[in-house]
């Protein structure tokens, strides 16, 4: 059963710096983008790090939650019905942040996410980090949210992962390359790259579906968006265990029952269910398969068990 979810990242070039009313033009231009995004009938738009302030001598300047850029981007997302990723810098009870805001199609503030690791220039002018990694529920799957610098810090992904994130959108002043691919693999779940000169698509496996620099929208005059559509039923497993389970699927229900796409060199299966009105995720149970996640974190716990010596040896199934 796909779960399929049309994304629109965009690649946002900003006015220079001493433009004149250059808040209430950039909130003009990212109002425009949106109209793109729900042409393209996307069910979420994505923007970059600090997107109304970037290229400022100071970026990280907050706005409190009630300020004109949520404002301007609420009234959008309720007119174009269309999920927002607005990152900011906010205040919120005197501390700074720099934060990426969730916003639903109804226009509602649906979560915040804080960086948790920003850099020494975001500390030394009084930026607060984050300590969570919140996975926030939407109509069309689980989203997490993360912010440029974040993606050096495999605690981050670890934790998005541990909220069973489905895509994340990583908002970013620089475009992240084979670290995306790096988070991808070892986390499984889809990422979404927005950054203002190039805008990245990675699968649940690590491999790049697209990636558009922002001078082929210049050169092109299409609008700069990059956007996909990404089947978020779909689930990474690690072939340990789960070969003769998978066997077992393909007998009971049929050759066509599910995607199956194994990728032996790395010990890899992609996993999607194709039977209407059936999850991947109920298939999993049916079969007794383990998604990779789970199968990481049985190991973890079993190494433990092991090493305080209360492991049951002689049993290694799920």
């Amino acid at each position: 059963m796909s779960r399929n979810a049309t994304i629109s990242l965009v690649n946002f070039p900003c006015l220079p710096s001493d433009e004149p009313d250059r808040l209430a033009k950039t909130l003009v231009r990212m109002g425009v983008h949106v109209d793109q995004a729900a042409a393209l009938q996307s069910d979420l738009v994505a923007f970059p790090e600090v997107c109304t302030r970037a290229g400022t001598a100071d970026p990280w300047a907050c706005e409190p939650l009630e300020g004109p850029t949520l404002a301007a981007m609420s009234r959008k997302a309720k007119e174009r019905e269309i999920w927002i990723v607005c990152p900011m810098g906010t205040m919120d009870a005197g501390k700074k942040r720099n934060s990426s805001v969730l916003i639903d199609r109804k226009g509602r503030i649906a979560g915040v996410y804080h960086k948790n690791l920003p850099t020494h220039p975001e500390l030394d002018c009084g930026i607060i980090p984050g300590t969570d990694t919140p996975v926030f529920e939407t109509d069309f799957g689980r989203v997490g949210l993360c912010i440029c610098f974040d993606l050096d810090y495999w605690e981050v992904g670890a934790g998005l992962c541990a909220n069973k994130a489905e895509l994340v959108i990583w908002s970013s002043m620089w475009p992240g390359g084979r670290m995306l691919t790096r988070w991808a693999i070892e986390f499984g779940f889809y990422i979404g790259a927005a950054y203002s000169g190039r805008s990245t698509f990675v699968d649940l496996i690590g491999r790049e579906l697209a990636s558009v620099a922002r001078c082929t929208s210049d050169v092109t005059g299409s609008a700069p968006l990059v956007t996909a559509t990404l089947d978020l039923d779909r689930r990474l497993l690690h072939h340990d265990f789960n070969l003769e389970p998978m066997k077992r699927l393909f007998t009971t229900h049929g050759a066509t029952a599910a995607y199956a796409e194994w990728i032996p060199e790395e010990c890899l299966l992609v996993f999607g269910s194709r039977m209407p009105g059936v999850s991947s995720d109920e298939l999993i149970r049916e079969f007794g398969l383990e998604t990779m996640r789970d199968y990481f974190a049985r190991a973890r716990r079993d190494r433990q068990r092991a090493l305080q010596g209360t492991y049951p040896a002689g049993r290694s199934t799920p």
